[in-house]
């Protein structure tokens, strides 16, 4: 069997705000660089070829402020995946784990705050185990790829330190 590198997509949140003596909620978020690598896990797909890109390479979220209130992205990442010979293969996604401030790890936004939808899956959180978001199977698929447009929610919670956060999203196709 071959074995693939898949993509693998990091999204960064920029939490940025000034906190005043009674604590009052001033903070600004802005969400930037969705971005494609080509390193990452590699796994035994079923496929005899295959590959699992996400575009785009950079989306910005906006400015959203620590309330508390969700905000969506509809359809602000597509998914494709490109296979030969498949039987019953699976795309799934999860992520590396909470959102961690890259100056100082030791503050966090819970991963429950980030949600994703597909045409196929309800709005869900993402978690830290593979979730199946699609099913596909055929014999020739490079030209005519299985595309699966996927939706953003975050929840800034309310007082989060300013900085930028950043969570790893992995799609595994097996």
């Amino acid at each position: 069997m071959k074995t693939e590198t898949l993509s693998v997509i990091s999204l960064f949140l920029l939490v940025a705000g000034i906190f005043g003596a009674a604590a009052e909620n001033d903070t600004v978020n802005n969400t930037t660089g969705l971005k494609n690598a080509s390193k990452g896990p590699t796994v035994q797909p079923l496929s005899v070829a295959v590959s699992v890109t996400a575009e785009p390479s950079t989306v910005t979220l906006g400015t959203v402020y620590p309330d508390g209130v969700e905000r969506s992205y509809t359809n602000i990442v597509n998914v494709r995946v490109r296979y030969f010979l498949s039987s019953g293969d699976t795309l799934s996604v999860r992520a590396s784990g909470d959102m961690i401030n890259t100056a100082n790890s030791s503050q966090t936004i819970p991963l429950s705050n980030l949600k994703f939808s597909t045409p196929s899956v309800a709005k869900r959180s993402f978690t830290t185990s593979n979730y199946v978001i699609a099913t596909y199977s055929g014999l020739f698929n490079f030209w005519s790829p299985v595309e699966v447009p996927m939706s953003l929610y975050i929840t800034v919670p309310p007082y989060t330190d300013p900085g930028t956060y950043s969570v790893t999203l992995i799609y595994t196709a097996t």
